[in-house]
């Protein structure tokens, strides 16, 4: 079953606070991901964002759960500036894995 996270219903059309964004992760996101779930993060409406809250949301799930995690996440209505802070933050998260980064096939 793949689930809608609507991002912009839950942190408006500016997203900064990376605290807010991994407490957002630790208990919504990860609890999904754990589970059976797959994910569609909807990243419409988002006018603007920062590393802080990308690197919050993303980096540490793919820090543990690896490239296999970009079959269950996808990517939706992303702005390119908010799309490059998605691939850094992928791409940092897999780093920490030791795997090669590929995260631009998960974006769309």
């Amino acid at each position: 079953m793949k689930r809608l996270l609507i991002l912009r219903d839950s942190f408006g059309p500016s997203v900064a606070d990376g605290a807010e964004a991994h407490a957002f992760k630790q208990a919504i996101l990860a609890p999904l991901l754990d589970g059976v779930d797959d994910v569609i993060l909807d990243f419409s409406g988002i006018r603007s964002a920062n590393s802080s809250f990308v690197n919050g949301l993303l980096r540490g799930l793919f820090a543990e759960h690896g490239e296999g995690l970009l079959r269950r996440i996808t990517f939706k209505g992303c702005l390119p500036a908010v799309q490059v802070l998605v691939q850094g933050a992928i791409e940092l998260g897999l780093m920490n894995h030791g795997e090669a980064a590929k995260p631009r096939q998960a974006l769309r």
